[in-house]
């Protein structure tokens, strides 16, 4: 009876003063406020590895799932071989090419030294024929004089045994002349002996004057051979001087010639090569483009993100799924981006949703009993329920958007940071009622309905 009575002293005040509070839950997710990143795949084929899940923080550049590639991958390593060989190739050419414009100086070198010591040998032929040719001149004037002197000396004699000849006609007739008055005694014998001497001094002039012209002539004869023999020697060696220096000009015409042409055909080898040079360098271009096209196609294959954040949405999750080009692979959510609850409150317990209301917001992966509750404040709310469909039924629901006071649960002194996709109840503290409501609400719907009856 006491009890009662202090019971009901003690609780009756407590009932009518305490209040507690009054919740309707939405079920929902954390997601970016504002628009995520949309990432497509720019490839299509079989996936070979999925290296995130929902949930997971990303850095920009960070590989997100692969594509197989094995095709293009055989097609890059042909490719670069192909690269390969054409490089080595290209050296091997560059290299003969070096060698080719090297011997094309030595060949130039020699050609010039060649050139220079044959047309020295034609100028040492030329000079030769003129010094033939002047000592032929030279000898030729000599003979000639030689003979001309000869020839006068046989006309001096021939003069001589002319004159010699009329002496000794006339000795002759004085001698047979005085020699008739000599027998008539008219002329003394020692006068015909004078005369006899004369005569035969005029013979003797006259014999040595034949004699002369006899030796002359025969000097004249050698003479003439002798000059004949020297002309025709000199000649010879003239001869002999052209057929040396047409042999030198031939020999350095022909060697000339044949450096020049040495040369230009070595130019053309050269040119050829540089022909070749270009055609494989233009190869290799292309063959660098094929590669730099096959590497950027295989930069499809691996899905990168392009920003770091938070993986909102992770439709592919295993490896052996199938993409078609432009399929959507992940939303990520910026790094710098807030973070609301976007969840669903089922019509019966939004009579007196309000924005503004405070939330109390409890994560399925941080058990509050540890990590607590994280507060809040509806934000937003739709305007309209929609209708679900769930395994209860449809059930009409009302969307509302929570603004989270911290971004993180803690446990103790451990912070743990709240990421985009994570799952949670939201508590929202609809209004606050006194306890005794609570009791007197049985008896007031009792009254109700008696009065109704």
């Amino acid at each position: 009876m006491y009890t009662l009575i202090g019971f009901a002293i003690i609780g009756i005040p407590w009932a009518t003063l305490s209040k507690i509070d009054e919740t309707g839950t939405a079920r929902g997710r954390i997601e970016p406020k504002g628009a995520t990143h949309k990432l497509d795949s720019l490839a299509g084929g079989s996936v070979k590895t999925v290296n995130i899940k929902e949930g997971d923080r990303v850095k920009a550049g960070q590989v997100l799932l692969e594509l197989e590639s094995d095709i293009l991958q055989t097609e890059l390593q042909q490719t670069q071989s192909k690269l390969e060989g054409l490089q080595n190739r290209r050296s091997q050419l560059e290299l003969l090419q070096n060698q080719l414009q090297l011997s094309i100086g030595v060949l130039e070198q020699q050609n010039q030294s060649q050139a220079s010591e044959k047309l020295a040998q034609v100028s040492q032929a030329q000079q030769n024929l003129d010094t033939k040719q002047s000592t032929y001149n030279l000898q030729k004037l000599e003979r000639e004089a030689q003979l001309l002197q000869v020839q006068q000396q046989i006309n001096t004699a021939i003069n001589e045994q002319k004159a010699a000849s009329s002496r000794l006609e006339i000795d002759t007739k004085q001698v047979e002349r005085f020699s008739k008055l000599v027998e008539d005694g008219a002329v003394s014998a020692t006068q015909i002996d004078e005369l006899k001497k004369q005569q035969q001094e005029s013979k003797r002039l006259y014999e040595r004057a034949t004699s002369d012209i006899t030796q002359a002539k025969y000097r004249l004869t050698e003479e003439q051979n002798r000059s004949q023999a020297t002309i025709n020697q000199l000649q010879s060696d003239i001869k002999q001087a052209k057929l040396r220096l047409q042999e030198a000009q031939s020999s350095a015409q022909s060697t000339i010639q044949a450096g020049k042409l040495a040369v230009m055909k070595t130019k053309e080898q050269l040119k050829d090569l540089q022909t070749q040079i270009t055609a494989i360098r233009s190869e290799i271009a292309q063959t660098q483009s094929q590669i730099t096209a096959i590497k950027l196609q295989l930069q499809k294959y691996i899905v990168r993100s392009p920003i770091d954040g938070t993986i909102f949405e992770l439709p592919v999750t295993k490896p052996g799924a199938v993409i078609q080009p432009g399929q959507r692979i992940a939303q990520i959510a910026p790094q710098t981006s807030d973070l609301v609850l976007k969840a669903q409150m089922p019509s019966q317990d939004s009579g007196f949703l309000k924005v503004g209301m405070p939330v109390k917001v409890k994560f399925d992966a941080y058990p509050f009993q540890e990590y607590g509750i994280v507060p809040g404040k509806v934000t937003w709310i739709s305007p309209d329920s929609k209708i679900n469909e769930t395994p209860a039924g449809n059930i009409g629901t009302y969307e509302l958007e929570v603004t989270l006071e911290k971004r993180y649960v803690q446990s103790g002194n451990k912070q743990v940071f709240l990421t985009a996709g994570q799952t949670a109840n939201a508590e929202v503290i609809i209004r606050q009622r006194r306890v005794i409501d609570f009791v007197l609400d049985p008896f007031k719907k009792l009254q109700k309905g008696g009065l109704d009856m």
